[in-house]
């Protein structure tokens, strides 16, 4: 019997279906929603949530050649799917890359993977046709 380990973060143009894959580290998450709480006659206080929530997905991928940086920074702006290992998917956009040399061993190849820092931007996409 076969065992297939997923252990990539895919990222998907929603326009082209163009991909890139990588590892991963670093996987965080945040949603928010705006809200405060008023006071009313007697003291009372309520709690007043406006529709909707705004979610963030931050992700490094992990040793990616200096071409798909290039890419991902023509990404920027554009709307992307991102898969993780877990199943999980995120529609969104980021609008910034932050590229970084990792600590490698001395070798041949070492100066030719980098680290790649994300954020992306939680977005309303329609599934389906």
């Amino acid at each position: 019997m076969a065992t297939l380990i997923l252990d990539r973060v895919w990222i998907n143009r929603l326009d082209t279906g163009e991909a890139v894959s990588a590892g991963s580290v670093d996987r965080s998450q945040q949603y928010e929603q705006d809200g405060e709480v008023i006071t009313f006659a007697g003291g009372r206080q309520r709690a007043v949530a406006t529709e909707g929530e705004r979610g963030t997905f931050g992700v490094t991928l992990r040793r990616v050649s200096l071409a798909t940086v290039g890419k991902l920074r023509d990404w920027m702006g554009v709307a992307v799917l991102v898969r993780d290992h877990r199943g999980q998917r995120w529609t969104g956009v980021f609008f910034t890359v932050m590229p970084s040399e990792p600590p490698v061993a001395p070798g041949p190849t070492a100066a030719y993977w980098y680290d790649v820092a994300l954020t992306l931007r939680t977005i309303t996409a329609a599934e389906g046709v």
